[in-house]
């Protein structure tokens, strides 16, 4: 839908209206895990105790984890949801990190921090035993804020990264959509192999967004809230999978 039908419809009471594209709605940038971000330390270790460098090992589903603080998104009434990304100890090509969310209530502007929610497995990773390798959030999507959280690899030649959404509801994260992002043949085929990447541009909060892919070939695809929460695709993609 063009810009100019999407304003006629909203401005005649009909159909929908997403925000308009242009600028992405997430700030996605990589995952920094040498840098420890002011204002994490003292909350990283009411959660894993008091470490050296703001590191720490827990161990999720049979394997050492090494996490760290990535940034804290808030969500309001003094609570803040502190993510942070954990490397895995198995470094295969079959293995991944993870990617954790506690939720923390500051009462007071120098009281402790209380841990209300952890959630050790949340989002997507990557390969060789790493979690997410791209991040942001947004409060354009959902009532609640929405991590953005990205990983892949390649197999043979071809490069896929998909791009998970987590809604921070008051109960927990909650995944809401899984996103084909990035893809790449060129690996593969060096004459004929082609690249496509993916961006959430607009969304009507609460009940759609649309993604737009640029590169080999440009189109859009549009994702809608069903009765269960999540956002599904309309119709089938056009990004190939490896």
């Amino acid at each position: 839908m063009s810009m100019a039908a999407a304003m006629m419809l909203a401005a005649s009471g009909q159909g929908w209206a997403e925000q308009p594209a242009g600028t992405p709605l997430f700030e996605v940038s990589a995952v920094d895990r040498d840098t420890v971000p002011p204002g994490t330390p003292e909350a990283f270790s009411a959660i894993f105790g008091l470490s050296l460098n703001s590191e720490a090992v827990r161990v999720v589903d049979e394997q050492n984890i090494s996490f760290v603080p990535l940034s804290f998104i808030p969500l309001g009434g003094g609570r803040v949801a502190l993510v942070s990304t954990g490397a895995s100890e198995c470094d295969g090509h079959s293995c991944s990190g993870v990617n954790s969310v506690h939720y923390l209530l500051r009462e007071e502007r120098y009281a402790p921090y209380k841990i209300e929610g952890e959630w050790l497995d949340v989002g997507t990773g990557g390969t060789f035993g790493n979690p997410a390798e791209r991040w942001g959030w947004s409060d354009a999507i959902a009532e609640a804020p929405v991590l953005y959280t990205e990983g892949g690899g390649v197999w043979q030649g071809y490069a896929c990264s998909t791009a998970a959404l987590t809604e921070l509801t008051p109960q927990g994260p909650v995944e809401i959509a899984s996103i084909p992002i990035y893809y790449s043949s060129t690996g593969a085929d060096e004459i004929n192999g082609i690249t496509l990447e993916g961006k959430i541009v607009s969304a009507e909060k609460g009940r759609s967004f649309t993604v737009a892919y640029s590169g080999a070939r440009s189109f859009s695809e549009r994702y809608v809230r069903g009765a269960d929460g999540r956002y599904a695709l309309s119709g089938e993609t056009q990004v190939p999978g490896c």
